[in-house]
Formats: C-alpha cells, structure tokens, sequence
C-alpha cells in the first residue's frame, strides 16, 4: 500500500525545517521535501536574529558569525546616534550552516527528508492529499506549504500572493568596519522612505544591503559609492544580490488540510523584512493546529486566526511606518537626529522602548512625540 503521511511538508529553509522537527518530536509520521540538493546555500538573508529568540529556539550555536552589542544610526549628512545597551541584543548568523542544522534535527528526530524533489502540484483525494513530485508521489492527510517567496503552488491550490512586495539587495565583501557593531544607514538618495545596513559577518567580512520599495541594484551601488566610499567597480556585479520580499500577508493562508507559513504566507516584518523570527513563532502556532486537526479532526481555521492575531498590530504598524518615511525628505529627518541628540533626555525614554522583534510599542511612541516635529499628518 502506498504510505500516507501524516503531514508533507514542502520547503527545507529554516521554518519548513524547523516545523518538520516539532511535528516529528510529536511522534507524527512527517516527510519534509525540498527541490534543492544543497540546503541553506546561495541565501539571500541579512541573517539577523534577537538574541532572546535564538534561544527561545534553541537554535544551532554554530551558526553565530558575530555577536551585536550596539547599533549605529546615520543620518543622510552622517549624524550619528548611537545605542549601546552594554549586552548583546542579536545574532549575526551563517544561514548555510542554519538551515543545515535544523534541517539535521529534523532528520534525526524521524521526519523523513528528500530532496531534490520539486512539487509540481498538490491534489485532493477522498480526505488526503496526493504531492506530485517530478519523479514521485507522495499522500499525507496535511500538507504545510514552507515555500519561501516561491508562490507558484499557490496559484494551483487557490491561495494567493501577497500584496505587495519590496527589495532587498544585499553583498557581502572582505571588509570589517565593526565586529559587534550595526550600523543603519538613512537617506532619500539611495534608500527612499528605507534604510541600508552594514553587519558584521564574521572572518573581518561585512554583510552590506538596503530595502526599498522599488526594484534593482542601483540603489545598493549608490550606497556603497556615496555613504561608504566603495568603488562599485572592484565589485563583480552578479555579487550584488537581489531579492523580493512579501510586504504584508497573503489574504487566506489556509486551503483545506493545507497551511502557509513564513515567507510563503507573508509572515514577515513590514519594518525591516526579518522573516525568521515570525517564521520560528508561526511555526509554533501551526504545529498545535495541526496537531489538533491530526488527531481529531479539527478545522486549521485556527491557524490563520492565531497567528494573525498575534502578528496584527505589528503588520500595521510597520505599514504606517513606511508610508510616513516615503513622505519624509531628508532635511525633516536631519532635523530629527539633532532634536534627540540636544534632547538626550528623549533617549532614556525610547530604550525601555525597544525590542528586537516586537517594534510597535516604539513606534507609536515615537510617531506621538515627534508627530508635530516632522509634520506628521495627525490621521497616521
């Protein structure tokens, strides 16, 4: 008889590794497929994760290039504010070597991993599901779509894409500015309404990208020729690498016995574009689901209301954000930068604030206080 599992996940990046591991820690009978032979490699990924939800997962300590102890925010004219917690606050990992490890845990607690199997289509037979592979079949009774921005399974099974998507162009080159230090670069002329990045990457390398709301490399060239006097020309430029990312979620993340999680149901931060840490939290939530529907037959409807609930309010306000920074001009944000540095009183108020995976309680609080400084539409 064929073999029916209890649940086939698609998808061997982190999430879809990860959420392979718990179920198969649960003693469900799981098979994890992925269209790749060699897992975590050629990623693009800032690969920046809260030092609170690393350990939360306990993942792979190995992965860790460089501990984050401070951050560094540069004005368009170079003004800097500087925080310093004095701990550190984040992880700078290697996704190879991530990806690898948690794809090994999940191997080693049960979950049968096949790779280099590319799903073509998900059908629907008699209460199971038949994943077409291009050389085989494979029959679970769920199915978790783990798919990363690769939505074409998607569109076959009835799920949509999401909204709207921004850019991330990220290079990584053999220069140190810090080995603890991030630094996050400002400024209309090569990150409109974002922000660039410059994180140490370990072995005196640097990871160096921008998000913008707008497709191509130029932006990452402009700033590397005009924030950090690197020529764009030492560079090879099939280095520059270049990646969609969701902003904001997919309408309906689940079709049947069939789930979306992480980036492939837009569960991603609409303020930085850090997929990991509300991939590993959805993760959780789908895996109590699933366990529920498995076993008793339970509608995975809940899965799409708890994890919205708990990503809500960030979603909007990350959205807000963005929207508020493309009509801020960088004269508005100088004046910004030198109120809090005269005003130091201003930053014993935003620390307590900050948290690296939950931002909207700083966020309001800062569109509040400086709402009226940089001429904020009141109806934000």
């Amino acid at each position: 008889m064929r073999k029916k599992y209890d649940v086939v996940v698609v998808g061997a990046g982190p999430i879809g590794s990860y959420t392979a591991y718990q179920l198969a820690d649960k003693g469900f009978d799981v098979c994890l497929l992925d269209e790749k032979e060699n897992i975590g490699e050629d990623v693009i990924c800032a690969g920046v994760i809260g030092k609170d939800a690393f350990k939360r997962y306990d993942l792979p300590s190995k992965s860790i290039l460089s501990r984050i102890d401070s951050a560094t925010f540069i004005s368009p004219s170079g003004q800097r504010l500087e925080y310093e917690p004095q701990d550190v606050f984040a992880y700078v990992l290697s996704r190879n070597i991530l990806d690898k490890g948690i794809l090994k845990l999940a191997k080693k607690i049960g979950a049968d991993v096949i790779l280099k199997q590319k799903v073509k289509d998900i059908k629907e037979n008699s209460g199971y599901y038949t994943i077409v592979c291009n050389k085989k079949k494979y029959h679970a009774k769920t199915v978790v779509l783990a798919t990363g921005i690769n939505y074409e399974l998607h569109s076959k099974i009835g799920m949509s894409k999401p909204p709207k998507f921004l850019y991330g162009s990220q290079i990584e080159i053999p220069i140190s500015f810090s080995q603890s230090n991030i630094q996050i670069h400002i400024g209309h002329k090569f990150v409109p309404g974002s922000f660039g990045w410059v994180i140490p990457a370990g072995d005196n390398s640097s990871r160096i990208g921008v998000i913008v709301n707008r497709k191509g490399r130029i932006w990452l060239e402009r700033m590397l020729e005009q924030r950090l006097n690197f020529s764009v020309k030492k560079l090879n430029k099939d280095e520059l690498k270049l990646k969609p990312i969701a902003y904001g979620p997919i309408k309906k993340s689940v079709k049947g016995n069939i789930l979306a999680i992480g980036e492939a149901a837009g569960q991603v931060k609409t303020t930085t574009g850090g997929a990991i840490f509300y991939g590993l939290l959805c993760s959780e939530i789908a895996v109590d689901k699933l366990s529920k529907t498995i076993k008793n037959g339970c509608s995975l409807n809940d899965y799409e209301l708890a994890w919205r609930s708990a990503l809500a309010s960030e979603l909007d306000i990350g959205k807000r954000l963005r929207k508020i920074a493309l009509t801020l001009d960088d004269e508005k944000i100088e004046k910004l930068f030198t109120f809090v540095k005269k005003n130091r009183f201003w930053v014993q108020l935003l620390v307590p604030r900050i948290d690296f995976d939950y931002h909207s309680n700083l966020i309001f609080f800062c569109l509040k206080s400086f709402g009226s400084l940089m001429k904020i539409p009141k109806r934000w």
